[in-house]
């Protein structure tokens, strides 16, 4: 006998039973109908890759995260952490696939993290990635989408914060940070994570004063509206950003839910330009986000392509919804539960199911092994709308007792007539 710590799911895991699976279907196909109204198509990959195309851009602390193992003829490979390498993967070998190229996702990934609030090892993402196109109008579908597809799962209240990597690059520089610039990065990853003194202490002990250290974490600390970011980017000599910002501010509602949040860097080595994450009052992790990866596929094909895209965390957008009551979502009720009395008129009670079902309904046809009083009780514990008796009596009427469960009313309708 296995004992029950042994049954119990490991750590970082869970059982979705189908009072929590049905949340996740529905889910599921909210945002993959959201994604399909803008011409983007499924795709699947692998639950594990080579571990070198893993570990080629995900940056140090995520490599660290990866599940690591070799397979019976020595292979280094890996879970995916998440979808966007897996896929940059197949479009690297995939030239033929048409650019730009709309493809979506709604799976599984792994990462060992430690476990809290918010945080599971084994997790569901649902994501979309916009391969061959560096446009500000590639930005603008992507922002689009990623605050069309949480309006539509019914979000409340969140905020998208947007940044673009070479905007703090260039303030980087200009404290004198170049050398050092994927540290601080990492660094200011960690804001909201970390009081701002740790930070401030962290930048100064890489070469810097601390009171430079200090006014660079203020300046990158401040959050404009999305229509200000051009004039900052001005401010630093980037000219040409400013213009892509100037195009994403004028999209309606970018500009309703963003704002321009210059700490916001992700903590994946692989983003290149714009990144964005959304957040929501009382709920204190980013519940999705996203970002250009520019350099990403030239690493595994040498084919220089423009990409970007965004991944939403299932599991932390079905808790906001929970916290905000609007997550009214469970398993289908059965529609109708046939109970046949005596054996000899069980092709009676199993044609009427086939018919009930042909017609669409959900039935149960019980097994046999209940006495009448048991049957009612379990058709009540798993919700079944209606009891219908088909006992010797009736069926020698050509009848059968519909009982309503949630009204508490019984009413003899023909054999026939209900099936």
């Amino acid at each position: 006998m296995i004992g029950e710590a042994k049954l119990r799911p490991p750590r970082g895991t869970r059982d979705l039973t189908p009072e929590e699976y049905y949340r996740y279907a529905w889910m599921e196909r909210v945002l993959s109908d959201t994604a399909e109204l803008y011409g983007y198509l499924r795709v699947e990959t692998p639950a594990f890759e080579h571990f070198e195309v893993l570990a080629a851009k995900a940056g140090p602390s995520v490599v660290e995260e990866i599940y690591y193992f070799r397979d019976k003829a020595g292979r280094e490979l890996g879970l995916r952490f998440d979808m966007t390498v897996p896929i940059a993967r197949v479009l690297a070998y995939r030239l033929d696939v048409p650019r730009p190229v709309r493809w979506y996702y709604f799976t599984k990934v792994w990462r060992y993290d430690e476990p809290q609030h918010g945080r599971y090892r084994e997790f569901y993402q649902f994501g979309v990635e916009l391969v061959g196109s560096g446009t500000p109008r590639a930005d603008a579908e992507i922002l689009s989408l990623f605050v069309d597809c949480l309006d539509r799962v019914g979000v409340e209240g969140y905020v998208v914060k947007v940044n673009d990597r070479r905007y703090v690059e260039r303030l980087i520089d200009a404290y004198g940070l170049s050398g050092r610039r994927d540290d601080v990065l990492r660094t200011l990853d960690k804001r909201g994570k970390v009081p701002d003194d740790d930070l401030v202490e962290s930048i100064a002990g890489m070469g810097i004063a601390r009171a430079a250290a200090r006014d660079m974490v203020d300046r990158v600390s401040r959050e404009v509206s999305i229509r200000e970011a051009p004039h900052m980017m001005r401010e630093v000599g980037l000219g040409e950003l400013a213009d892509r910002y100037e195009a994403l501010a004028a999209v309606g509602r970018i500009g309703e839910r963003a704002v321009f949040a210059p700490y916001i860097v992700r903590g994946l080595d692989y983003y290149t330009g714009l990144v964005f994450e959304s957040y929501v009052p009382r709920y204190g992790l980013a519940i999705g986000g996203g970002g250009r990866y520019d350099d990403l596929l030239e690493i595994y094909s040498g084919v220089s392509t423009p990409a970007l895209g965004f991944a939403i965390g299932v599991e932390r957008t079905l808790e906001v919804l929970a916290l905000q009551g609007r997550l009214d979502v469970g398993p289908p009720r059965v529609d109708y539960y046939i109970y046949v009395f005596r054996g000899e008129h069980y092709s009676a009670g199993e044609g009427l199911a086939s018919g009930l079902r042909r017609r669409g309904y959900r039935v149960v046809l019980d097994l046999g092994d209940r006495s009448l009083r048991s049957a009612l009780d379990y058709a009540n514990r798993i919700g079944a709308r209606r009891f219908v008796f088909l006992g010797p009596r009736e069926y020698e009427r050509g009848v059968v007792k519909v009982r309503d469960m949630d009204a508490g009313t019984e009413e003899e309708v023909p054999l026939g007539g209900l099936a």
